[in-house]
């Protein structure tokens, strides 16, 4: 199997979506159990590995995070040659994301079935899954979580979203690291959620709450994709411990209007190894 264990961005503006991804990937191949019964694979890593795809009808594009595999095909192959369907209302295009998603789930869990596995112990896969609808200007976005069995679809409307390993960009964005306000609620012996009031009644703004994401131009929304994304592959670069994120960052970009299109903006390209310069 292969994880994409990443750092993924999106970012919606009044008529766009862009993600950015690094090209970082793990494969991890099951090659038996241990003696108590656990599951035992081995990883290799990669640095080239291509995470945003659109499908065949280029109107709808995705980011993958966490293992990449539905089983023999990955979740790449599988939307790039599949037409996610578009729908003329709302309601209909929610539903139709739900049974393409079932679909998915169906083909993952029957490889799972198959490996002897239970559903306990499968992987995690993270869709980042953007449409450009025919019944408004703005695509629709949705994150699609495959966790055990039945797979959970999230429409999502955050003009900035972070997933993966994004606690380098999160702290840059929000002002705070995650992993510290759970220590800090533990210190001080208070309740995650009156932690959470108190973040949201702050009246500080933080740099998340000054940007002005529906109004940028496509350009400078690309720029802050790809800045957000080579913040956390610095990160984790420098500090302790072996980095999930790194390679070049690929974007694509979906157009809701004037026109419906999808632009890819590769962060690496096909060479041929003996042809470097220098």
């Amino acid at each position: 199997m292969r994880a994409a264990v990443t750092i993924a961005i999106s970012i919606q503006t009044s008529t766009a979506t862009i993600f950015a991804a690094d090209s970082k990937l793990t494969t991890s191949g099951l090659v038996g159990f241990d003696d108590g019964g656990e599951p035992q694979f081995v990883s290799q890593t990669y640095d080239n590995a291509t995470k945003i795809v659109r499908d065949r009808a280029g109107r709808a594009m995705a980011v993958v995070a966490g293992v990449a595999d539905l089983g023999r095909i990955s979740v790449m192959d599988y939307i790039e040659s599949s037409e996610v369907p578009r729908a003329n209302d709302a309601d209909q295009q929610e539903s139709a994301i739900r049974q393409f998603t079932a679909g998915m789930g169906q083909l993952r869990a029957a490889h799972w079935h198959e490996s002897k596995v239970t559903p306990d112990r499968w992987p995690i896969t993270i869709v980042l899954l953007a449409v450009a609808p025919s019944y408004t200007n703005r695509p629709a976005v949705w994150r699609l979580v495959f966790r055990g069995e039945q797979p959970d679809v999230i429409k999502l409307d955050n003009p900035v979203y972070l997933e993966g390993s994004y606690d380098g960009a999160f702290s840059l964005l929000y002002g705070y690291r995650s992993d510290v306000m759970k220590d800090l609620v533990h210190a001080l012996s208070i309740e995650d959620q009156k932690l959470g009031e108190a973040l949201d009644g702050t009246k500080v703004l933080r740099p998340i709450d000054k940007l002005s994401v529906s109004v940028m131009p496509i350009q400078d929304a690309v720029d802050l994709a790809v800045f957000l994304a080579t913040i956390q592959v610095q990160m984790e670069r420098f500090l302790p411990g072996e980095p999930v994120c790194g390679g070049p960052i690929d974007v694509m970009v979906l157009k809701a209007a004037p026109t419906q299109e999808t632009l890819w903006l590769p962060g690496k390209v096909l060479k041929h190894p003996l042809g470097r310069v220098g």
